[in-house]
């Protein structure tokens, strides 16, 4: 009868430890699909945030441009929505270097400012070109398919303008640190071969053929100043040479960022096109050329 008892008493024992078992991974399985809902949620609600301060910036180019809240110099402002806050910035892409229209020699300033020697620029700037020209004839140092097959890659030469920035991460010779340090610099949107020196960023002044680094950095402390009391951008000193743009804000690019308090994170980029006849870009005579999400 004890014998029994005693049997009985282990079976009871481990019963209850496996309902204790049981317990505890419903326990857990509960507390992880709650986090998970919870980041399903606070993601959604970031993407939406970073999508109205898209749609908010776009609307704010309807003004004139004195009166704009975020000036088109790619600096990041902080735009309260709600109780959230979304960080935008917008930029006109005329002060950024078109890789497909812009000279020879703005495009190796460009490598110059990258860290590219002079004698290192050459066989770049003639794969650049081997890509985006209509033939496939080489140029004395670049590279059409049969160089790109020989690189063990494959695919070749595109032939064609580049459609993306992206792209020229496919150039033969440009390796992934060169392109994160001329990304910020370019665009594909511009259509022009020079840039606006009003909006460009520091690190296309310096790309200009012919412009010193005192120079350059004089003329940004005094569009600082100027930006700072709401005045309009100076211009920049008379350089030649041909690599000015001839016109600005037909296009911009706006980055929105949004960080919920309950967690989540969204970061959006949208290439907005004035002017035009397309639809879809937020505000009327618009299209958007280019959208990302979560780069």
């Amino acid at each position: 009868m004890l014998r029994e008892h005693g049997i009985a008493l282990i079976v009871v024992l481990w019963m209850l430890t496996l309902l204790a078992i049981i317990a505890g991974s419903f326990t857990y399985t509960l507390r992880i699909e709650s986090t998970l809902a919870v980041n399903v949620v606070g993601r959604a609600k970031a993407r939406a945030l970073a999508e109205a301060g898209i749609a908010y910036a776009a609307l704010d180019m309807l003004r004139p441009p004195p009166l704009r809240r975020f000036p088109p110099n790619g600096i990041p402002y902080p735009w309260k929505f709600g109780t959230e806050t979304v960080m935008i910035s917008v930029r006109d892409v005329a002060g950024l270097i078109d890789l497909n229209t812009a000279s020879r020699e703005l495009l190796g300033g460009l490598l110059m400012a990258a860290g590219v020697p002079a004698n290192g620029q050459g066989r770049l700037l003639d794969a650049i070109e081997d890509w985006r020209d209509p033939d496939d004839i080489p140029l004395l140092e670049g590279a059409e398919d049969k160089d790109y097959f020989a690189a063990g890659l494959p695919y070749g030469a595109k032939d064609g303008p580049f459609d993306d920035v992206t792209e020229l991460q496919q150039v033969l010779g440009i390796s992934s640190a060169l392109y994160q340090r001329m990304a910020p610099s370019l665009t594909v949107y511009s259509g022009q071969a020079g840039v606006d020196p009003t909006v460009a960023p520091r690190e296309v002044l310096l790309a200009i053929p012919g412009v010193d680094l005192q120079l350059i950095e004089a003329y940004l402390e005094e569009r600082r100043i100027m930006a700072a009391r709401g005045d309009i951008p100076p211009p920049l000193p008379p350089i030649g040479g041909g690599y000015l743009a001839q016109a600005s804000g037909l296009a911009y690019s706006v980055r929105a960022e949004a960080k919920p308090e309950e967690g989540g994170a969204a970061v959006i980029e949208a290439v907005i096109a004035l002017g035009s006849s397309g639809t879809g870009g937020f505000i009327p005579n618009s299209s958007i050329l280019q959208w990302r999400e979560n780069l």
